[in-house]
């Protein structure tokens, strides 16, 4: 009997988009899926349309769940849905995007499943598409090597490491061992994919399958990569990933504390750097114009 595969996404306001993702989970050959769908307290028709697969859903012997929350961030509705969670297996699309092929699910499945006990993640390629055009902008180059050790590559955010939430499926028995209270670090700003991943990759490995099977959607007013404007909408946001990834390293088990001390050093100080830059950007961009002559001049 194939495991269940538990599939958490969080939504605000995407009715016009999450009828591609649920029609590619339909649409998926893996026998045994539930969903849940967590309503970060939109005020278009999610609701409306995410019932009405319910139908649809339960013809194809799969479950659908709506759940709805007051307005608390991506991150608190992924936290919500994993008290829910049945399956063996867990992935976590956003709402916005989209599985490519009709096998990712079955794909990554296969891959947990033949994996030993030291693998706890496995990944697919991400696609990414214009919104307007669906056409694709970017894609992970296939070619390239894949380590299986990804804990400092994301808690750094390389630039050799991505993320697209729904190309993840994790061992659910694993994601326990490492976060035993099933809750996670949240704030408004803040994402998920540090929580759930960090702790996993710190003691185990992760499996790249070099398939593009999985959509993402460059929207900038999505919910998870949000609408950030003004200088101190983006400092605040880079103050939620500091506080996001801090809180998510003082919660990993068995990690010594001198070094989850010097892992926190680094990010206070790399988020230092950004906010610090960030902020200058304005006045550096102001005397561009003056300044530059002179470095023409000394090039000469």
């Amino acid at each position: 009997m194939k495991k269940l595969i538990s599939i958490i996404t969080p939504t605000y306001n995407c009715s016009k988009y999450i009828y591609r993702l649920l029609d590619s989970v339909l649409q998926q050959t893996y026998e045994s899926i539930e969903m849940l769908v967590v309503d970060d307290g939109s005020t278009d028709d999610t609701k409306d349309i995410v019932e009405d697969y319910i139908r649809k859903f339960k013809e194809r012997g799969y479950s659908l769940k709506y759940i709805y929350q007051k307005n608390q961030g991506q991150s608190a509705a992924i936290n919500n849905g994993l008290s829910y969670v049945h399956g063996e297996y867990l992935v976590w699309p956003d709402a916005d995007d989209f599985y490519k092929t009709d096998d990712a699910i079955e794909v990554l499945a296969r891959e947990l499943d033949n994996s030993d006990n030291n693998v706890a993640v496995v990944r697919c390629l991400p696609e990414y598409l214009n919104e307007n055009s669906m056409i694709r902008e970017s894609a992970i180059d296939a070619n390239q090597f894949f380590d299986e050790y990804l804990f400092e590559d994301c808690l750094y955010n390389k630039e050799n490491f991505w993320f697209c939430s729904g190309g993840y499926m994790v061992k659910f028995n694993l994601l326990k061992e490492m976060i035993p209270t099933l809750c996670i670090y949240t704030e408004k700003n803040a994402g998920q994919n540090w929580q759930l991943l960090l702790p996993l990759f710190y003691k185990y490995r992760c499996v790249t399958i070099p398939n593009v099977m999985y959509s993402v959607l460059s929207r900038g007013s999505s919910h998870s990569r949000g609408q950030y404007i003004t200088i101190k909408q983006i400092n605040d946001k880079y103050r939620s990933y500091k506080n996001t990834i801090i809180e998510t390293l003082k919660q990993i088990p068995d990690m010594h504390e001198n070094k989850k001390k010097f892992y926190i050093q680094t990010i206070n100080k790399k988020y230092k750097k950004i906010i610090l830059k960030n902020s200058l950007r304005p006045y550096i961009e102001l005397i561009k114009p003056v300044v530059k002559p002179f470095f023409s001049l000394l090039k000469r």
